[in-house]
């Protein structure tokens, strides 16, 4: 898949393709692996790619539909449907596994009969899952490749306007199925509402399939998907134990006198299946309900302004002048980097060649603009134009070492100058309050901040 900065300065109809044609390739590997019986975790990684393929598809619906018919929908729709029932049934028999002891031997009995039970059930459903994905999926897989590989954009000359970017589409998404998720969570007024629940459970996943394609380069984003991952969580452990509760129910009702030994360890399980009902209701109300969320969703609008704004291409950055060259963390990315600069009276176009792990790639950029908050446009170009415009750079050149740390949700940048004894550190911001914490390995080696101290622009530097 293309890089999720890349996706985001795309244009939208083109950007969901990529992403759908991403999770159709995950889809179509975990496949391959379900005609391994060993292979314990490849249902869950097929139900997820098509999960992820068909959030995709309905959130970018509008960017896609000319691709993708109903009839593309309903197969995967159905594919969805067949994965989860045999999933559901696995969640529920390593549910029943786990608590066997916690009731005790006269419990043995009635837990024993309860997995044969699950299990027989399980046994048909994997069968007739395994025809059904080798018979749909196959066909369907080249079928939405093609599609969307291939699409017509129809643009008017009387009406030039590009198509939308997929920061600004993204910007709106998110913004609506956190709304969505709210209006849900809003609706669970007690521990008996298990089906609003878990239509907020579905909520937060549709939401979470949103933002963590794109977590790592949105800062905060991260943070938000792991905060999403627990709502998730404690969310489908308590639908995971209401439905063990109402398969518990069932089998009680079917019991038999021959079966009669088996119906402690049932009572005993549906009494477990209820306490966590109650347990995982409490953790949802104590950090989800009513006024709990609210930091949660400050964090969701915060993530929406900073996708809005980087639609106008504004770049928030702080600059420090070290004294010496830190000791970086394990993970450092290294990139050797040479720019120059076209000179220009009121536009400073720089060209720039960035080498790692031996492949090269080539930019032009213009930056407007000083200080912490400045205008720059940047597009990828090719070698050719590159070496052409780098001829007119002679004397206005910087090559360095860039040294790229991931901190938490914000990229360090450590500058090492090939020609001089100079090291910088630059660290992009969602917006210009933000606070700069400097990491412990950094601390030391700091002298000042000096942003937009016209002497450590990169421009006036070059030589």
């Amino acid at each position: 898949m293309k890089g999720a900065a890349a996706l985001l300065d795309l244009s939208a109809p083109r950007a969901a393709r990529w992403l759908a044609l991403h999770f159709l390739e995950e889809a179509d590997a975990a496949r391959v692996r379900l005609d391994d019986p060993a292979d314990a975790e490849a249902l869950h990684d097929f139900r997820v790619a098509i999960r992820r393929l068909r959030s995709t598809l309905r959130a970018y619906a509008d960017h896609v539909d000319e691709s993708i018919g109903g009839r593309d929908r309903r197969r995967l729709r159905k594919l969805a449907h067949a994965t989860g029932d045999s999933r559901d049934g696995e969640v529920l028999i390593e549910w029943v596994e786990s608590r066997r002891e916690g009731i005790g031997e006269d419990g043995t009995a009635g837990a024993e009969w309860l997995d044969r039970r699950l299990r027989k059930r399980q046994a048909r459903l994997g069968t007739a899952l395994r025809e059904e994905v080798a018979h749909d999926f196959s066909r369907e897989r080249r079928r939405l490749q093609d599609r969307l590989e291939h699409y017509t954009s129809h643009v008017s000359l009387d009406d030039p306007r590009e198509l939308p970017r997929m920061s600004l589409v993204l910007a709106d998404l998110v913004e609506l199925h956190a709304a969505q998720l709210r209006e849900r969570l809003g609706e669970v007024r007690g521990v008996e509402m298990q089906e609003v629940a878990h239509e907020g459970r579905i909520a937060a996943k549709r939401l979470r399939y949103l933002v963590e394609p794109f977590s790592g380069e949105m800062p905060g984003a991260s943070a938000l998907v792991k905060r999403i991952k627990a709502l998730q969580e404690v969310l489908g452990q308590m639908h995971d134990a209401h439905v063990a509760a109402g398969v518990i129910a069932d089998a009680l009702g079917d019991l038999d006198d021959d079966d009669d030994e088996a119906r402690p360890g049932l009572e005993a399980l549906a009494g477990v299946a209820d306490a966590e009902v109650h347990a995982r209701y409490a953790e949802v109300e104590s950090e989800w309900l009513g006024e709990n969320a609210q930091p949660f969703f400050t964090e969701v609008a915060a993530l929406v302004a900073r996708l809005r704004a980087g639609g106008d291409d504004r770049e928030i950055e702080r600059k420090y002048l070290l004294h010496t060259m830190p000791v970086l963390p394990e993970g450092a990315i290294k990139t050797d980097i040479a720019q120059g600069y076209v000179p220009g009276e009121r536009l400073n176009e720089r060209v720039r060649r960035v080498r790692r792990d031996r492949k090269s790639r080539f930019y032009r950029t213009i930056k407007m603009g000083s200080g912490i908050s400045r205008m720059e446009l940047e597009e990828e170009t090719t070698e050719l134009i590159f070496r052409r415009l780098w001829s007119l750079t002679r004397g206005r050149r910087v090559q360095k070492i860039r040294y790229r740390v991931q901190q938490g949700d914000f990229t360090w940048e450590i500058d090492q100058f090939r020609d001089r004894e100079l090291y910088l550190a630059e660290i992009e911001l969602p917006s210009e309050d933000t606070e700069v914490v400097l990491p412990d390995w950094l601390r030391d080696c700091v002298d000042r901040d000096v942003t937009g101290e016209p002497e450590y622009v990169n421009i006036n530097l070059a030589r």
